[in-house]
């Protein structure tokens, strides 16, 4: 009798074992999560965390993320500074300033890393393989994912980037080989209304 009841506790606890090893969380699992919605605006605060200074410098505002337009950065404090990045062009406003544009021709380094970050956003996750080794960890409340990079020139420059979440990317860590870190929290992110708004779209236009 006690054989027969210690087979089926073992059968029972393989069965659990398999069933955890089959939901075990993917990457893409992960980038079905990211990728669901095309549209996502939210806010930000990013500190900035500089070997020289004693303070982290901190900076607050909200942000759009629109697949086939682009990202929408829009920093309220301290200062106002407006961003807006499409495929080849990038827009950048300071207080009382005039705009700047800046086209990926003429500064191809700047787009690199831009439109690294929008991947990232994006949760392109397959696109980031070939650039970095990717180590992924199921949380209780979501995911964490570090990337290390493979090469030049992310890696002469920082030694990680990690981005943890759930449903949405909840937190960026970039991590600078001179030490610096950068770490942006999001935010209230929702996926709807579902279209950009008439101002929305005016600031991807330049």
């Amino acid at each position: 009798m006690w054989i027969r009841r210690s087979l089926r506790v073992l059968f029972t606890a393989l069965l659990l074992t398999v069933s955890v090893v089959s939901q075990a969380l993917t990457l893409s699992d992960v980038q079905q999560r990211l990728t669901a919605h095309t549209l996502l605006r939210g806010l930000f605060t990013q500190s900035k965390t500089i070997q020289m200074f004693n303070q982290p410098l901190v900076s607050q505002g909200t942000f759009l993320i629109e697949h086939e337009q682009g990202l929408l950065w829009q920093q309220r404090e301290p200062f106002p500074v407006s961003l807006a990045l499409v495929k080849d062009k990038l827009s950048q406003q300071f207080a009382g300033q005039a705009v700047e544009v800046i086209a990926a021709k003429d500064n191809p380094m700047v787009f690199y890393f831009t439109h690294l970050f929008l991947s990232l956003f994006k949760g392109d996750l397959d696109g980031l393989t070939t650039q970095f080794d990717l180590q992924l960890n199921e949380q209780k409340t979501g995911w964490f994912l570090l990337l290390t990079p493979k090469s030049a020139p992310l890696n002469k420059v920082f030694s990680t980037i990690s981005i943890a979440g759930s449903e949405f990317i909840d937190t960026l860590v970039l991590t600078e080989l001179n030490g610096d870190i950068s770490e942006i929290k999001f935010s209230q992110q929702e996926s709807t209304p579902e279209k950009l708004t008439e101002d929305e779209q005016r600031a991807f236009q330049f």
